[in-house]
């Protein structure tokens, strides 16, 4: 399953060198706040990412899934076949069948081809290992990492926008006291990881929250 929080975390936050940076909390947060089993009628609905039509959210009662349509359009010549298929490019019924095979939608003009795939992923789902609570207007989603460790993104809604957001790791979290940070160097590949664990306490956590420590990495807007 796509996670949003992992996909953000590894897209924002790994440079193009391989070195890494993250941040993990050590229990479900906010710590002291009770969980909750639903989201509420006012943030159901579908959503649409704000730079992208093609990008989806749907937020149910206890589910969030991530529509995206993938669109492709190419000349004939140019497809990219697997080697494995001995189909001839030049059969529009042999194409046809091929891309509906795989899931696609193809519709073929001359030697234009356009193919389309709708693909739905869970995102959120309320659970032991996904948990929900909600705090000062905002909903926290908590990710199991492992035994010891969360994920924990920030989803907020202003009017019709909903936002995304992320702590992003820098050593600005260390002007908390709740923050330690760790760094590991792998000498095989001469990459760094930095790691930033997070331990609040209710009252520390609304630390986080006032400068906007969680930074909006994604935005999507209400379907009317």
């Amino acid at each position: 399953m796509k996670r949003i929080a992992q996909i953000l975390v590894l897209a924002l936050f790994t440079s193009c060198s391989g070195d890494s940076k993250y941040v993990r909390f050590e229990t479900t947060q906010p710590d002291g706040v009770k969980e909750s089993k639903s989201f509420n009628r006012k943030v159901k609905g579908e959503y649409v990412n704000c730079s992208d039509s093609g990008d989806i959210l749907i937020i149910s009662n206890n589910l969030i899934l991530n529509a995206r349509t993938f669109k492709l359009k190419s000349h004939r010549k140019d497809l990219k076949l697997d080697s494995v298929n001995t189909i001839d490019r030049n059969v529009n019924d042999e194409l046809t069948k091929l891309y509906k095979s795989e899931g696609y939608d193809i519709d073929i003009i001359g030697d234009t081809i356009s193919t389309s795939r709708l693909d739905i992923d869970t995102v959120f789902h309320i659970s032991e290992s996904e948990v929900l609570k909600k705090f000062k207007g905002s909903y926290f989603l908590n990710f199991k990492e492992d035994e010891s460790f969360w994920n924990v993104g920030r989803l907020s809604l202003n009017k019709d926008t909903l936002r995304f957001g992320l702590v992003a790791p820098s050593d600005t979290l260390l002007r908390f006291d709740f923050v330690v940070k760790k760094v590991e160097f792998d000498e095989s590949d001469s990459t760094t990881t930095t790691e930033y664990t997070i331990n609040p306490s209710k009252k520390e956590f609304k630390q986080l929250i006032k400068p906007n420590s969680f930074e909006v990495s994604a935005c999507y807007c209400k379907k009317k």
